[in-house]
This record gives structure tokens, sequence and C-alpha cells, in this order.
């Protein structure tokens, strides 16, 4: 069989590229952030590809986890093993490329699109606004609706300012997608028919369903890589044509599956309502009843919270330059006002988006103003764990945080595993010393000994072996072996992979007992990081590539640069290596790491773990 056109080695590799940066923000890490395929991309790249035109490819079992919504409900999330993340990435960005010209104006998928959708929008109608300044300004009240009219459009992204907005989503997105209409969607389109063969393929064996159970031809694996969202997105073109053809084409705005009208009326309201019903059922999906809405202006004001997100522009804007002790009381100062006056309208609308941009910047000026709800926050909004949890690092001690930690987890409502694993992963951006490390290091022990018991013990058991080395020593060595060494016990394969690669980073004499446990147990998982440390070994240089990943980077809620413990675990491995270059390498790194703006206590750990 021939290649498949659009699937080649360039198109692999540019998409591993991207992959590798976003799995440093992936919802749940690897230990090393898959370090072992940017070893050698070349290698499994090309058997991919051999794979794929022979025939003979067979996506892995993926792995999946769960992110809690609210009122004890979840949405399951699916990891793809690499290659065939990278595979499906491939697939869908080659098809969205052949459908932009089918794309409307005003449809966005992509975060960075919207935002950059927002400025734009925002800075017209700044412009628009210094112009009806000097003409037309006529009472205090028209000034007032002009500065409401630039956060209306940075919001709402609608030029004309309508009577009546139509709000509404659906019920249920990708879950209730069929496999059929994604294919009605990709007719026409100057695709490969291998290729989109392989994408039902993959989609078949990604999705979701019973064990055994034939497909039923239903619903997009939710990934974290805009691959199941570039489908489901370029799945609602055919509504947007029907959207479009009845509101036109400025009055029609919609992020993924969040759609807002403009009409004249609430009648129009009302009738446009009821041809998305219709529109959506040609696609056996369903309206959200609950969230669709005909909003007046006024109603639309607090909906979308246009005065508050107004005073948080000028709050971040402050935040940005905050340099003196003047002006972080200042800024204080904003964020107490802000809250006074958001406080009154919790519940209403999208508070949530607002309530995270408060927790934001209230970990970035240190404010506590917060710290009474973070608690229930988390009960009830799960979605905004990792917000509250840099929160409450920011704006406490380590102490704090973990006396906070504790009861959350302890908690008979806190039964979702992600934030579990939110709050564990947490601890690694603390900068704990001397008591606290210790306690830090215990917590970890009793993941691994099994002395704790809490939702999404698997997933805290994971971060366990870098949090040992992060904020423990030795010591705690013996425990670690016993994950990979021991035969009795069922071990994950991401706490095997885990222990293991920790272990080995401590040594040759350590990676050697790995390789001795790998020999006597014959574990799949166990093998294949022997194989990582014996091609790393081998290494008479280090890639360039490794750079970029390997850089210090930023924290936006804390202000400051850190070594991200990931990333010093790797440098670590590389130490395996006895090469000249290999060493002065990492002797460089290091060098330069401590000439970076980075805190002192990661200073320190650069220097104690290297």
């Amino acid at each position: 069989m021939a290649a498949i056109k659009g699937i080649s080695r360039t198109s692999l590799w540019d998409t591993w590229k991207i992959i590798r940066k976003e799995l440093r923000n992936a919802l749940i890490r690897d230990v090393i952030d898959f370090f072992d395929y940017d070893i050698d991309p070349e290698k499994w790249i090309r058997r991919l590809l051999d794979q794929i035109s022979s025939g003979r490819y067979e996506p892995a079992s993926p792995f999946r986890f769960t992110i809690g919504k609210s009122s004890g409900f979840s949405r399951t999330m699916t990891q793809p093993s690499i290659p065939d993340l990278v595979l499906y990435r491939t697939i869908v960005d080659a098809i969205y490329r052949k459908a932009l010209n089918r794309e409307h104006a005003h449809v966005y998928f992509k975060r960075e699109h919207l935002q950059r959708a927002q400025n734009v929008a925002q800075q017209q109608a700044a412009q628009q606004m210094n112009w009806a300044a000097q003409y037309r300004m006529t009472s205090q009240r028209s000034f007032y609706n002009w500065l409401r009219y630039s956060q209306y459009r940075k919001y709402l992204l609608l030029q004309a300012i309508h009577p009546y907005l139509v709000v509404t989503d659906i019920t249920n997105f990708f879950d209730s997608v069929l496999h059929s209409h994604v294919e009605e969607t990709l007719r026409g389109l100057p695709v490969p028919s291998r290729m989109v063969g392989l994408l039902f393929f993959l989609l078949e064996r990604l999705s979701i369903r019973q064990d055994y159970a034939s497909s039923h031809g239903i619903s997009l694996p939710v990934d974290q890589f805009d691959c199941s969202r570039t489908l489901a997105h370029m799945t609602l073109f055919s509504h947007d044509n029907t959207m479009v053809r009845l509101v036109g084409e400025d009055n029609y705005v919609r992020w993924m599956d969040d759609q807002n009208l403009g009409v004249s009326s609430k009648a129009a309201g009302l009738r446009v309502l009821s041809e998305v019903g219709r529109s959506l059922a040609g696609l056996h999906l369903s309206p959200n009843t609950k969230k669709s809405l005909i909003l007046t202006l006024a109603e639309a004001r607090r909906h979308f919270h246009l005065d508050l997100n107004s005073m948080l522009d000028k709050a971040e804007a402050a935040a940005k330059v905050v340099k003196t002790r003047r002006q972080q009381r200042n800024l204080s100062r904003q964020l107490r006002q802000i809250w006074s006056r958001a406080q009154f309208h919790e519940g209403e609308g999208e508070f949530d988006k607002v309530l995270k941009r408060l927790y934001r910047l209230g970990g970035f000026a240190h404010l506590r103003f917060l710290r009474h709800r973070a608690f229930r926050d988390v009960i009830a909004r799960p979605d905004m764990a990792n917000n509250v949890c840099d929160y409450m690092r920011c704006s406490g001690t380590v102490l704090e945080y973990l006396k906070w930690m504790d009861g959350l987890m302890k908690a008979e409502e806190q039964i979702y595993p992600d934030v579990n694993a939110a709050l564990t992963e947490g601890l690694l951006r603390l900068e704990a010393n001397g008591f606290e490390a210790g306690r830090i290091r215990i917590l970890a022990t009793g993941f691994l000994s099994s002395k704790k018991n809490v939702s999404g013990i698997g997933e805290c058991k994971t971060l366990a072996p870098i949090l040992i080395l992060r904020f423990g020593d030795k010591r705690s060595l013996r425990l670690l072996k016993r994950c990979f060494n021991d035969d009795k016990s069922a071990i994950s394969a991401p706490l095997l992979r885990a222990a293991a690669v920790v272990y080995s980073s401590y040594g040759a004499r350590e990676f050697r007992e790995v390789r001795r446990s790998a020999s006597r147990l014959m574990r799949n998982h166990l093998a294949d990081v022997v194989r990582l440390l014996e091609r790393i070994r081998k290494y008479t240089d280090v890639p360039v590539r490794y750079t970029a990943r390997l850089r210090p980077r930023y924290d936006p809620v804390a202000r400051t640069q850190y070594i991200d413990i990931r990333a010093l675990l790797t440098v670590r491995l590389l130490r395996l290596a006895k090469a000249p270059r290999v060493i002065r390498w990492i002797t460089d790194w290091r060098t330069q790491v401590l000439r970076q703006g980075i805190s002192p206590y990661h200073r320190r750990l650069v220097k104690r773990l290297l």
C-alpha cells in the first residue's frame, strides 16, 4: 500500500512539536512529560508511517480519567498514547485546513483565537468611544453606556447594539455527536479517502464504549489537545449556515457550542430559539433549555457581568505594572472594591468566570479575602480547583496550604479524583523547607504505603515519587524501590514508571537495580523505562531540541520564574550518560539556570539535585 497524502514525516514532526509544548499544561502530567518520545522521534515517527502505509496500524488502549463538573457529575477524558495522539491531531488539522473556507467569521473553538478576537473587538470599541466622546457625549448616562459598549463588544463580539440577545448552548455536545454527521461534514473536501477512513478507525478505537461491545458510532473522545474539539467545531458548520441565514453574519457568534445571537425583539428571539432547536435536531443534537435565554440589554449586562469585567480589566492592567508598595496597596483596594460589588451577584449568569479572575488576581496580590470560601468553592465548582489551589498557595503559608488540602481531601463531599490530583500537584509549586518539607514527604510516603485512601488515590500515588525527589532525601529510596521491585502487589503502570524513573535518577547503581528488577519481573512498563535509560546512557551529546523543554517557566500568579521539577528530573537522567559533552552540557545548563531570575529556593533546589 502507498503512503497517505498529508500524513508524512514532516507533518507528524510538526504536530509532535505542538503536542510537546502542550503536554506541560496537561491536567494529568507524565513524570517526565513523555521525554522518551523526544529521545529519538525519527524512530517512532518512521515506525508509525510504516504501520500506516502497510495497513498494520492499530491504536493502543488510551488512558482515561475524569474531571469534576458539579453536583457529583464528571466528564471522562481520553489520553491517547503519544503516537496515536500525534496522528489524530495531524489528521484533524489537515482536514480543518481544507474546511477553512466553510467557516463563518465569528465562530471559534480555540481559546487563543477567541482571546485575539476579543482584544480586537475591545480595541475597535475603544476607538469608537474616543470618536463618540468628541461628538456625542451629551450626558453622563450616555458616557457610561459607551463604557459598557467596550465590554459588550469584548464579551459578546457583536458589533451592533441589539435590544435583545439570545444565548444558548448544546446539551452533552461531545457525547451526542454522531460519527455519520462527522462524515457528512467531510463530504466534498479534498481529503484522501484513506485519511478519512483512518480518522474513523481512530474514533472507533478511542471513543468510550462498554467492554467487548460493538461501536455505537456516537460520541467524540474528549481530549486536551484540540483534536476532538476541531472535529466537533466542523460538525456545526451546517448549523452555522442556518443561523447566519437567519440573523446575519455579524449577529451570530459561536464559541464551541455556546452561541450568542442579536435580535430586535423578544418575539424574534423566540423564533430564533425555535430555529436553533430545528437546526440542531437535524444533527441529532439538543439545545440546553435551562441555559437558553432571551435577554434584554440590561439583563445581558448582568448575565455577562460587563461592569465587573470592566473593573477586572483595569485591575489586571494595574497588576502588570505593580512594583512599589503603594501600587500593591492600590491594587488590593481595587480588588476589594470589586469583590464588595461582585458578591451581591453570585449565582447570576457567568459569575463563575468573574470568580476565576478574582482568584487569579487575589493570588497575584497575595490577598486573603477569598480564603474563607475556598473550601466550599472547590466542592461546588470542582472545575475551579486549579485556580483555587494557585490562590491558596500564593496568599498563605505552606502549612496553611497543607491544612486546607488535608481538610478538603477528608471532606465527605469531595468525591472528585481530579481535585485531589490538583491539590497534590499544587504541592510541587510550594517552596517548603525543614519541617514543612518533612510534612510533605510524610504525605507522599503515606500515598505510597496506602495509609491514605482518598478519591483519586491512583493519580496522587503517581505524583508521590517526584514529591519525594523535591522534598525528601535518600531515606525514601527503599519505599520507591518497593513500587517497582515487589512482584506480589498490583502497581499501576504510571506509578511503576514514576518510581523507576525517579529512583534511577540517583545514579548508575540505582539504575542497575531497576534493570535487575526489570529482568526478573518481566513487566513491560518497567522494561520500557530501562530501554529509555539505556538510550540516554548512550548519548554522546545533548540534542538542541531539549533546550526549550528544559528552560525555566513563568508562574503568572506568583509572578516568579521557577524550575519545573520534571525538567530537573530529566536533567538528572541525562547524568547517566558519561560522555564528556553531555557532562559539559549539564554543567552549562546548571550555570545558566542559576543566572536566571529564579527564587532563592529554586537555586538551592538546583544545587541540591544537580
